[in-house]
C-alpha cells in the first residue's frame, strides 16, 4: 500500500523513517515541547531511541506511526503526529515547535487526523489522552470537536481521555431536529391565533350620568379609586396639561407592581365617552387603548363600562391563552369599579 502524506490547508504530515532522526532531535532536545511526554529534553541518544521504537511498531505499508510535520510552502518543520490503534479506536497525538505556539497549528493538525481517521481509515471512534495539566492541549482537542469522556490515574500521570465519536451524532441531530420542529409549531400557532386583546367590564352607580361623567373626566381622580396606585403608597406622579381635557398626561413611576409609565387623554365625548391611551415603559414597553363609557340608566343612576384593547405581536400571541388578561386585568377593572361607586354613591 502506498502511504501517502497527510495534507492540510498549510501543512503535510509525512511518515517518518530512520533518516529523520536529526528533525525529531529538534523536536524532543525541548523541555516545554516534552514536559508532558518525558517531563524533561532528550539526549540525541534517547531522541534516536525514542525514534527506533516508534518506527518498529508499525511497518511502513500503514498510515499509522509517526509523522513529521511540516510546512507546506517552505518545508519547514512545525512538529510532529501519530497515528495509533487503541483496541477498536484511532488515538491521535501531535507536539508542536515551541517558536510555533499561539498560531492554531495544534488545532488545525488535531482536525485534520481525526478527519483522515474517520474517513480514511474508517475508524468509529477517534480517541486522544491529554494530561490533566496540560490546558492548552485541553482546549485544542475541544476546539477541535471532542469531548472529555474520562479521567485516567496512571502510575505517572493523571490524564483525560477524548473522544471524536459519529454516534454523538445522531443524537444532536435529533436535538435539533426537534427545537426547529417546535419552533415551526410556534410560528403556525403564532399565524393562527389572535393578536388582539380586549377587557370590559361595568357597574351601576346610584348617581346621575352627569356627576358619574364630571367625576370621571379629570385622570387625577382615578387615584382615588384605581386599585394600580394603592399598589404603592410612594408611587411618583407628574402632570403635564390641563386635568380633563385632551392632551392631559399623567404620568406615574412606582414599585415592580405598579411600573413604569403615562396615560393620556386623546378623546372626549361630553357625558358619553372618555377614551386614552395607556404606554406602559416598565417592567415592558406596550400600548393599549382604554376608555371610560356612562350610560344613563334612569335619572338617578347610571351604568359606567370600563375597558381596554390591545394587540400583541407575532409570535409572542401565542402566551395570550395563558396570560389569563380576564382574570387578572377584568378582576382589577371590577375592584376599581366597586371602589369608584362606593366613593360617588356616599
Amino acid at each position: 500500500m502506498d502511504i501517502e502524506p497527510i495534507k492540510t490547508t498549510r501543512f503535510v504530515l509525512t511518515k517518518m523513517t530512520s533518516a529523520d532522526g536529526d528533525k525529531y532531535f529538534r523536536l524532543s532536545n525541548n523541555e516545554n515541547v516534552m514536559k508532558y511526554v518525558t517531563g524533561y529534553s532528550l539526549t540525541r541518544e534517547e531522541s534516536d531511541a525514542m525514534l527506533e521504537s516508534f518506527l518498529s511498531e508499525y511497518g511502513r505499508n500503514t498510515y499509522l506511526g509517526r509523522y513529521l510535520i511540516e510546512d507546506r510552502l517552505n518545508g519547514e518543520l512545525v512538529g510532529a503526529a501519530k497515528l495509533d490503534r487503541v483496541g477498536s479506536d484511532m488515538e491521535i497525538g501531535y507536539r508542536i515547535m515551541e517558536e510555533q505556539w499561539g498560531k492554531g497549528i495544534a488545532t488545525e493538525i488535531a482536525s485534520a487526523l481525526i478527519k483522515f481517521g474517520r474517513e480514511v481509515l474508517k475508524y468509529r471512534n477517534v480517541i486522544a489522552y491529554v494530561n490533566v495539566n496540560n490546558a492548552a492541549s485541553v482546549r485544542v482537542l475541544e476546539k477541535a470537536g471532542m469531548t472529555n469522556v474520562q479521567t485516567i490515574e496512571d502510575i505517572d500521570e493523571v490524564k483525560y481521555k477524548f473522544i471524536y465519536s459519529p454516534q454523538k451524532n445522531p443524537t444532536m441531530k435529533k436535538v435539533l431536529y426537534v427545537i426547529a420542529g417546535l419552533i415551526a409549531l410556534v410560528l403556525i400557532a403564532a399565524l393562527i391565533m389572535p393578536k388582539d386583546y380586549a377587557v370590559e367590564k361595568e357597574i351601576v352607580i346610584s348617581r346621575p350620568n352627569a356627576e358619574v361623567f364630571a367625576y370621571l373626566k379629570p385622570l387625577k381622580n382615578q387615584d382615588n379609586w384605581s386599585v394600580w396606585y394603592s399598589r404603592d403608597p410612594h408611587i411618583k406622579k407628574n402632570f403635564t396639561g390641563t386635568d380633563g381635557t385632551v392632551g392631559f398626561v399623567s404620568m406615574w413611576e412606582g414599585n415592580k407592581d405598579v411600573g413604569k409609565g403615562e396615560q393620556e387623554i386623546t378623546k372626549i365625548e361630553d357625558g358619553k365617552r372618555i377614551d386614552t391611551e395607556l404606554r406602559f415603559l416598565e417592567p415592558f414597553e406596550s400600548s393599549n387603548d382604554a376608555y371610560m363609557i356612562t350610560e344613563p340608566v334612569d335619572s338617578s343612576s347610571t351604568r359606567v363600562k370600563w375597558g381596554f384593547t390591545g394587540a400583541m405581536p407575532i409570535p409572542m400571541n401565542v402566551m395570550l391563552p395563558f396570560m389569563g388578561m380576564e382574570e387578572s386585568v377584568g378582576k382589577d377593572f371590577q375592584d376599581g369599579l366597586n371602589n369608584l361607586k362606593e366613593i360617588l354613591e356616599k
